[in-house]
């Protein structure tokens, strides 16, 4: 008798070992997740560039593979001239998560900016293909300024149009 009441004492102190575990883990997580949804909320309102990617930098620490801060720190780096960083940390955003649109708008932000007009092209039609409401974000992005010539980028822009009366 005093066998099994100690057996079933130690799988009760065992199971809720477990659940105790399973409810620090759930704080832990609830935890980052209002740090995460704060820095955000931050973020949206900063006006200084570097302050928001250090923010974006604080977000990344919680999650590295947060594609969305990629995203926008990417953004905010173009804004200050780092075309080539911006590229980098667009690739590694597409690299996680190739069904986000936003990240191959910025990567064509970055190539544009960079003198890579027909990789622009091309990520910008992914982008779009992601997420069609953004073409009509295209004429308004200045990134996209150098593009206007470009023979791919009217296309893209009036599909219906012949190619002699885009040029």
């Amino acid at each position: 008798m005093t066998l099994e009441y100690e057996k079933r004492l130690n799988e009760l102190e065992n199971k809720l070992v477990i659940r105790s575990e399973q409810i620090i883990s759930a704080q832990e997580k609830i935890s980052q997740t209002n740090q995460v949804h704060s820095l955000w909320m931050r973020a949206g309102l900063e006006t200084n560039l570097h302050e928001q990617i250090n923010i974006y930098d604080q977000i990344l620490d919680v999650n590295p593979d947060d594609v969305e801060a990629l995203t926008y720190k990417a953004d905010s780096l173009l804004d200050l001239g780092e075309a080539r960083w911006a590229l980098s940390l667009s690739n590694q955003a597409i690299d996680h998560d190739q069904e986000y649109a936003l990240a191959y708008w910025q990567r064509a932000c970055a190539e544009a900016a960079l003198g890579q007009h027909d990789e622009a092209v091309r990520d910008l039609e992914t982008a779009i293909l992601q997420s069609p409401a953004l073409k009509d974000e295209v004429a308004s992005e200045t990134a996209f300024e150098v593009l206007h010539d470009h023979l791919s980028f009217k296309k893209l822009l009036q599909p219906d149009m012949q190619d002699d009366e885009l040029s």
